[in-house]
C-alpha cells in the first residue's frame, strides 16, 4: 500500500470517507463570524466562517436555508453540521444544517463601527472637504495590484469610454500584511505624477482580505491627498473606511473607472444632437428671416406701386393745369401776348422807346411801335 499511487480522485475520496466517518466532524457545532457571504440565486447559501485565527468554507442547501434566520456579514453564529470535502475543488468545507445567531456582532465589525463613529465624529468624512472632480480628466493615477483583474477591467473601460486620457499604474499591495504601507506609498507617489485624478481599487474578497482599507492611516491619507480621489474596493455590498474619506465611492473597480471619466460615445452623441439641433435653429432663422424679407418686400411694393399712384395723380393733375394754361385757350379768354423778337414779354422793364413789338389775339395780331418809357404798375396801388 505505501508503494502504491493515488490518482487525485482516489486522494480526494479518502480524505472525504476519513471525514465523514469522524464521529466529532459529524453534527458539530461551530462558532465563529459569517464574511464573504453569497446568497446564490439557486437557493443555496455560502459564506466563510472565521475567528481571529482561521476560517472555514460552509455551504448550506436550499432546503435548510429557507428554515434558517436571515444573517450578514459580521454576524457572530453557531452553525450545526458535518465536515466532508468538495472533490472538484479538493477543498473540505462545512455542510451547515443549522444556523444560530448570537448576540452582538463579530470582533472586526465592531472594530469598524468604532472607527467609523470616531473618525466621522472628527469631521474627516464631511462632505464640505471632499474635492471637487475634474469633469475632463488629461491624467489618471490608479493605485491598486498590478496583478489582480481589477486593473485590467479599469484600464478597459478607461480606453473604451476615454482614450484620450494618460494612465499611470502605481502598484500597490492591497491584501494582507504590509498592504497597509504600500497603499499609503502608492498614494503619496500619485501626488507627484501630474494626475489630476487618483483611483484607488481593489477586487472582491471577505472583509479579511480588504480590511486594508478600514485602516486608519489610510483614511487620513486619502483626505489629506491633495487630489481627488476615488474609490473602488470590493463588491457593490462592500462598505470600507476608506469609502467614507474618499471623494467619491464607486461601487466596483469597474465603476470607479465609469464615474471618473466621461463617455466619449455619449458625448460624441450629445454633439450630434446639438449639431442637429443647431441646424433646425439655423434653418427655422432662416426661414424666419425669409419670411420676413418677404413682408417687407410686399410693403416696400405697396409703398412703391402707392407713390406710383400719387406721383400719378399729381401729373394728372399737372396736365390738367397745363391743359387750362394752353396760349390758345388763354388767348380766347381775352388775355394777349406781347412778343418782342419773336420772344414772349413778361416785363415792362424789357421795353425801350423805338422797340417795336408784337401783340398776339385770338384772332389775329398787331405790331405797334414804342415811344415813351413804359410805366411801371404798383402792385399796392
Amino acid at each position: 500500500m505505501a508503494n502504491r499511487v493515488l490518482t487525485v480522485s482516489e486522494c480526494t475520496s479518502y480524505l472525504k470517507r476519513l471525514l465523514e466517518q469522524d464521529p466529532v466532524l459529524q453534527g458539530a457545532r461551530v462558532s465563529g463570524e459569517v464574511s464573504n457571504l453569497t446568497y446564490h440565486r439557486s437557493g443555496h447559501l455560502y459564506f466563510t466562517l472565521k475567528d481571529s485565527e482561521a476560517q472555514i468554507a460552509c455551504v448550506m442547501f436550499q432546503s435548510d436555508v429557507i428554515r434558517a434566520p436571515k444573517i450578514e456579514a459580521g454576524d457572530s453564529i453557531i452553525v450545526t453540521g458535518f465536515v466532508t470535502v468538495y472533490a472538484p475543488r479538493g477543498n473540505y468545507q462545512l455542510r451547515v444544517t443549522r444556523i444560530e445567531k448570537q448576540q452582538g456582532q463579530g470582533d472586526l465589525f465592531q472594530q469598524f463601527q468604532a472607527l467609523k463613529e470616531r473618525l466621522a465624529a472628527e469631521g474627516l468624512f464631511d462632505p464640505r472637504l471632499k474635492k471637487p472632480l475634474p469633469r475632463f480628466p488629461k491624467h489618471l493615477a490608479i493605485v491598486t495590484s498590478p496583478t489582480g483583474a481589477a486593473l485590467q477591467d479599469m484600464l478597459r473601460t478607461l480606453q473604451r469610454r476615454w482614450p484620450v486620457a494618460k494612465v499611470t499604474v502605481i502598484p500597490a499591495q492591497v491584501q494582507g500584511e504590509g498592504g497597509v504601507p504600500s497603499i499609503l506609498r502608492g498614494l503619496a507617489r500619485a501626488q507627484d505624477t501630474g494626475a489630476d485624478l487618483i483611483l484607488l481599487a481593489r477586487g472582491g474578497g471577505s472583509i479579511e482580505d480588504l480590511w486594508n482599507f478600514n485602516e486608519e492611516a489610510v483614511a487620513r491619507a486619502i483626505r489629506a491627498s491633495k487630489l481627488p480621489v476615488i474609490t473602488g474596493v470590493g463588491h457593490e455590498t462592500d462598505v470600507t473606511i476608506a469609502d467614507f474619506a474618499a471623494d467619491l465611492r464607486a461601487s466596483t473597480p469597474t465603476a470607479a473607472a465609469e464615474h471618473a471619466v466621461p463617455d466619449r460615445q455619449d458625448l460624441l452623441d450629445r454633439l450630434d444632437g446639438a449639431d442637429a439641433q443647431v441646424k433646425r435653429s439655423l434653418r427655422y432663422f432662416i426661414d424666419f428671416k425669409r419670411q420676413m424679407i418677404d413682408e417687407y418686400s410686399l410693403r416696400v411694393e405697396q409703398a412703391i406701386r402707392q407713390q406710383i399712384q400719387q406721383r400719378r395723380h399729381k401729373i394728372d393733375l399737372l396736365e390738367s393745369q397745363l391743359r387750362g394754361m394752353d396760349q390758345t385757350t388763354l388767348l380766347r379768354r381775352g388775355y394777349t401776348l406781347t412778343l418782342k423778337n419773336g420772344e414772349i414779354l413778361r416785363s415792362v422793364s424789357q421795353l425801350q422807346p423805338g422797340d417795336q413789338v408784337e401783340t398776339v389775339f385770338a384772332d389775329g395780331k398787331i405790331r405797334s411801335d414804342i415811344t415813351d418809357f413804359p410805366t411801371q404798375l404798383n402792385p399796392d396801388e
